[in-house]
């Protein structure tokens, strides 16, 4: 196993800062024909993966995907506009309002993913063909920590 050091530490942070950067700035291009920016598409993805019926609360999503509030309920209101999403008033809390996704969000997502799906490849062709599911394993692990442990 190695060892953790300074210098090791500085390396990956400078490199997943540099990934992070070139990866968010091809996602926004690619999203670009779908009309959503990466904070828009976050969100959707947030909404979609909520069991089927099941409404997520606006504050909810904005501590998940890590976005303003305000800017959560304006792209909630573009999704009802594009017939993505439902709001419902909250059984439990009168002064909450529940997010849930309609079956054209799942689609979307879908389309999106099969317009995208050829340069992801390519991407992730990068990695080391039999590296490439331990690669992801190291993803979901610091991904993981990383939601647990925020700032």
């Amino acid at each position: 196993m190695t060892e953790l050091t300074g210098p090791l530490v500085a390396e990956c942070a400078t490199w997943l800062t540099i990934v992070t950067k070139l990866f968010g700035t091809r996602m926004q291009v690619l999203l670009e024909p779908h009309d959503l920016t990466q904070g828009q598409f976050s969100i959707l993805h947030h909404i979609a993966r909520q069991p089927p019926g099941q409404g997520v609360r606006i504050s909810d999503i904005a501590a998940a995907v890590e976005v303003e509030q305000p800017a959560v309920t304006k792209t909630i209101a573009k999704f009802q506009v594009m017939g993505l999403v439902d709001t419902v008033a909250s059984p439990k809390d009168k002064r909450a309002k529940l997010v849930i996704a309609k079956p054209d969000a799942g689609m979307l997502l879908g389309k999106i993913y099969q317009d995208i799906g050829p340069d992801l490849m390519q991407v992730f062709g990068a990695v080391d063909g039999d590296g490439v599911g331990q690669f992801i394993a190291q993803l979901k692990q610091l991904g993981q920590w990383l939601d647990a442990n925020r700032l």
